[in-house]
C-alpha cells in the first residue's frame, strides 16, 4: 500500500545557516549583506544578536505583499520573513472615501516564488562569506 503525503502549503518562510566565527561578526556581515541588497535596516541590536529590516514592498498581480527580514545570530544564523498581504475589498460596505478599500492580511505562509524572490539573493551573499545552510 502507498500513500501520498503532500504539501498544501509552501514551506516555513525561515532558513538557518551554520557559521565558525564570532556572533558580533556574524551579525555585522549580515548587515552588510542585507544594505548591499538595498534593505534598510530598522532595528540593529548587537547586544541581543538581532536585525530587523524596514517593511518592504513587493507586488504580483492585485495581490501586494509588504515584508520584513528578522536575522537573529544564536548558535546558528535564523533568518525569518514576516509579512502581510493587502487585498482590494470590493464589499458593499466600502465607504465612499476610500477607507477600508484595502485590508491587510497576516500571512504565515507566502507563495513560494515569492519567498524565493527574496531569500535567494541573501542566499547566494550568505554561501560567499562561507556560510552553510543547514
Amino acid at each position: 500500500m502507498f500513500v501520498i503525503v503532500g504539501c498544501s502549503n509552501p514551506p516555513r518562510m525561515s532558513k538557518e545557516y551554520d557559521f565558525i566565527r564570532n556572533k558580533l561578526e556574524v551579525l555585522n556581515i549580515c548587515k552588510n549583506i542585507l544594505e548591499d541588497l538595498d534593505y534598510e535596516i530598522d532595528i540593529y541590536a548587537p547586544e541581543s544578536f538581532i536585525l530587523t529590516t524596514k517593511s518592504t514592498r513587493l507586488r504580483r498581480v492585485l495581490r501586494r505583499y509588504d515584508y520584513i527580514i528578522y536575522i537573529e545570530v544564536n548558535d546558528r544564523i535564523e533568518i525569518h520573513i514576516s509579512a502581510e498581504r493587502s487585498i482590494f475589498n470590493r464589499g458593499s460596505e466600502s465607504s465612499l472615501g476610500g477607507k477600508g478599500i484595502i485590508i491587510k492580511q497576516v500571512e504565515t505562509y507566502m507563495p513560494l516564488s515569492l519567498q524565493k524572490k527574496i531569500f535567494n539573493p541573501i542566499h547566494k551573499k550568505l554561501l560567499e562569506n562561507t556560510f552553510k545552510q543547514i
